[in-house]
């Protein structure tokens, strides 16, 4: 007999008429109300200035939708609907819309203008302390140039409900501007998809419950790069502080906010940059006795945390605590005759609320086959590592025990990643076992006579065996 829920499901779905299957989707209540009004807000634009309105277009960040449904007051309903519009030739060209239901109809309660070739991203956030929330734009003025904004409507009233009211709203939009407290230049980031690309990151770095706003400025010459941090004092959203990057600082690759580690973990921002010879720093702010402070800078004032010649790793939490480890690169004596080093060992370190840069742990990463490995303290100038992509559908890559330059490693350890048809048997092979099988890849390992004794088993090599996953490069 087959289940009641099974009978319910049958039911409900496989025994609908066919009209009703293919039937599209209901719109969701106010939708051609609201559809009406942009189509006001658009006419009277077009014919104020004599050109037809466009979509602007919002580059980047997690709000990229051309309507966007948000709760602006803070009442947990996402009672505003937002739409941005471009108004060619004109001065301030982008135009974001706020709508809310008034009745039966959606009116216009606010507007914010800004000046550009698109809005690179958008943020809503309680900058206040109010319990609503206020806008923050990053303006792309062109390419590479950008302008960030903050604006809050918290000073506008919402119209009342009339056919009059609706049919005055567009007349004078000085009525509806949101007021802004900020609109500063901001640096644009050379990596990453989203909003972690652009120079700018809210967080509440104080702890007050207000949200803050950290600005980088990088300055092409190479000395005076800042992060500057705008927040709520004294009834005014203001510059609260400032703090130097490392000199010599040319492009900014990311910002990042996250934690320092400890008891509390208060917020911090990681800021990596590239300096004028191609090599990175990685600058750690946080805010400290009411200032903002960067606790990674040595006494030429360059970050401790500077990475040469090994572009495939950045910062990451390898530990999996919530808090950003940094990486420093340790090269490996060479295993063969040419002398060349090639390969590296990652040495992680995270900062603690004490300001100190405190090693975690040491890894051999493999970018190149998706795979990383947490290697044992007792490995310390130890090994050197080689690799083996002599056999189609097979990489292999050798772990050996250093005896001197003098001396040939010996071999204690491989790693494969299997491909291709026959890798489960390939996998089993010769004394090899499976570390991890993923879709159509096999990782499998296999253990030497050696004299030396690595001090792991299988157990233990499964536990430090980790694979690369794709958010690590792209968040």
């Amino acid at each position: 007999m087959l289940p009641a829920a099974l009978l319910l499901l049958l039911s409900g779905c496989l025994f609908r008429p066919p009209d009703e299957l293919y039937r599209r989707p209901e719109k969701s209540a106010g939708y051609d109300q609201l559809a009406t009004a942009i189509r006001g807000v658009r006419s009277s634009l077009e014919a104020e200035f004599g050109v037809s309105t466009e979509d602007a277009v919002i580059v980047s960040g997690d709000n990229t939708a051309a309507i966007q449904l948000q709760d602006l007051d803070g009442d947990g309903v996402r009672e505003s609907a937002l739409t941005f519009i471009r108004v060619p030739g004109v001065e301030k060209s982008l135009k974001i819309y706020i709508f809310q239901q008034v009745g039966e109809n959606y009116q216009v309660t606010g507007l914010v203008e800004g000046a550009g070739a698109a809005i690179y991203s958008i943020d809503y956030a309680d900058l206040n302390g109010m319990g609503s929330k206020e806008l923050v734009v990053n303006w792309q003025v062109s390419a590479g140039v950008y302008q960030l904004g903050a604006y809050t409507l918290d000073e506008l009233e919402l119209p009342a409900s009339s056919t009059t009211a609706m049919a005055n709203q567009f007349q004078d939009r000085s009525k509806l501007l949101a007021t802004e407290l900020l609109l500063t230049s901001c640096s644009g980031a050379s990596e990453g998809t989203n909003s972690y690309s652009s120079g700018c990151r809210l967080l509440d770095i104080d702890q007050d419950t207000r949200i803050e706003i950290a600005v980088v400025r990088i300055e092409s010459a190479g000395a005076g790069s800042t992060v500057e941090l705008y927040g709520w004092q004294d009834g005014a959203f203001t510059s609260l502080s400032s703090a130097s990057l490392s000199a010599g600082v040319v492009t900014l690759n990311r910002m990042r906010s996250n934690y320092l580690s400890g008891d509390y973990f208060p917020p911090a921002l990681y800021v990596t940059c590239t300096m004028a010879d191609g090599s990175k720093t990685i600058d750690v702010l946080a805010y400290r006795d009411d200032r903002l402070v960067n606790l990674s800078l040595d006494e030429t004032g360059v970050s401790e945390n500077h990475l040469t010649g090994y572009a495939d790793v950045s910062l990451s939490d390898v530990n999996s605590d919530s808090v950003l480890e940094l990486p420093s690169l340790r090269p490996l004596p060479p295993s063969g005759e040419t002398g060349a080093v090639n390969f590296w060992l990652i040495d992680w370190s995270q900062y603690n609320e004490k300001g100190q840069c405190v090693k975690v742990m040491t890894t051999y990463h493999n970018a190149a086959d998706s795979w990383y490995l947490e290697i044992p303290d007792s490995w310390n100038e130890q090994i050197t590592i080689s690799r083996n992509d002599s056999l189609s559908g097979q990489r292999q890559v050798i772990f050996s025990y250093w005896q001197g330059k003098d001396e040939q490693p010996v071999p204690f350890l491989s790693i494969y990643r299997l491909t291709g048809s026959n890798r489960s048997i390939r996998a089993e092979e010769d004394g090899r076992f499976i570390l991890r099988e993923e879709g159509e890849v096999i990782y499998a390992a296999k253990f030497y006579d050696c004299a030396w004794d690595c001090g792991l088993g299988q157990s233990e090599l499964l536990e430090r065996f980790k694979t690369i996953q794709p958010s690590w490069y792209n968040d």
